[in-house]
């Protein structure tokens, strides 16, 4: 199986984007290719798996799957930190981390189009962190129809085209990543500042209603809240990074880099109500991004220590199991599984 691995580059190490072959049976992984992309901090796959889009820190690029042959390029600020893909393959949208804005734009065939920008402004209380707009995802809503983007400067969830307002609570929080639910009507928000994660309703008529919040912590405790008030970050240690879902899309699970963890909780379709299930502590430093590849394969991107690591995940108790590590890598951040492409070479 392929998989694409965005790393952060210095000028030691310029190839931001890597290829790797990985072997689910073992989790052995290998580097088969590498590219000069700077600061590639997130990838995205076209609808029909034929294009491969990732940031470039300034930027998007495109590539051809077969073979990863570079189509074109596009600036736009100076960290662009999330793309995705809309549904019809028409339009990627962004998000802008230092710039505070997102957008979105036209693409056919690899090739960037028209280009549409928003810029946020403001302020939230969790100084220095928040001292004005981070954008830090944008993602499709269901549907197809518009997209949403995550601001963790403002403590805001931002819809457009129609450029609709929630606030996420509570305030200075920061939020950073959020995930749809496949029955369209849930969704899961993951707080970088407060290690926090909450369960929303969505509706196209409603917007997003917050339902429950839990701690992603170990060592969380309820007194933390009030500090938000305060202007000074809780636990700066730690830091939630990653959201998903399990394959079978009953559960969420969040990376916690600092404690480095891998934690899983199950929830109530109905209610979005959540409850812990298991926590897993990972031998690597920092977990930023994780993916399952496969119903019981994961891999998470271990940012400080410089690894990858290939756990086996057991359904029935929420636990990862470490069964391979790859290391010698420079600041590992993305992870993009090509379940269509069996062989790069």
């Amino acid at each position: 199986m392929i998989v694409y691995l965005g790393c952060y580059t210095g000028e030691v190490n310029p190839n931001g984007l890597k290829v790797l072959e990985l072997d689910e049976n073992s989790g052995a992984m290998s580097v088969v290719a590498e590219y000069p992309v700077s600061n590639a901090l997130y990838q995205a796959l076209s609808p029909d798996g034929k294009y491969l889009y990732s940031c470039t820190g300034e930027g998007i690029s495109s590539f051809s799957v077969e073979g990863l042959n570079k189509v074109d390029s596009i600036a736009l600020g100076n960290c662009v930190c999330h793309v995705a893909a809309m549904p019809d393959g028409k339009q990627l949208v962004f998000a802008d981390y230092l710039g505070g804005f997102a957008g979105s734009v036209e693409v056919e065939e690899g090739k960037f189009g028209k280009l549409v920008k928003h810029q946020h402004s403001g302020s939230g209380p969790n100084l220095p962190r928040q001292d004005k707009a981070h954008c830090h995802q944008a993602m499709p809503t269901p549907g197809g129809n518009g997209y949403c983007v995550v601001d963790l400067g403002l403590d805001r969830l931002v819809e457009y085209p129609a450029g609709r307002v929630f606030n996420t609570l509570p305030a200075g929080a920061g939020p950073r990543h959020l995930v749809f639910h496949p029955n369209g009507s849930l969704a899961f928000l993951v707080y970088e500042l407060g290690n926090l994660v909450s369960s929303l309703s969505w509706s196209p008529e409603a917007g997003f209603q917050q339902l429950e919040t839990c701690p992603t912590l170990n060592d969380f405790h309820s007194s933390i809240i009030p500090y938000f008030n305060n202007s000074t970050i809780p636990h700066s240690s730690y830091l939630a990074a990653a959201i998903r879902f399990t394959p079978d899309g009953k559960e969420v699970v969040v990376s916690n880099r600092g404690e480095n963890s891998l934690v899983v909780f199950g929830f109530d379709e109905a209610t979005g109500k959540l409850a812990f299930k298991a926590r897993t502590m990972l031998s690597g430093n920092w977990p930023r991004d994780f993916i399952f590849v496969n119903d019981t394969l994961a891999l998470v991107a271990c940012e400080r220590s410089g690894e990858l690591l290939a756990m086996r995940y057991d359904p029935s108790t929420g636990v990862f199991s470490q069964i391979a590590a790859l290391g010698g890598l420079h600041r590992p951040v993305a992870l993009t599984p090509n379940p269509r492409t069996h062989s790069y070479l």
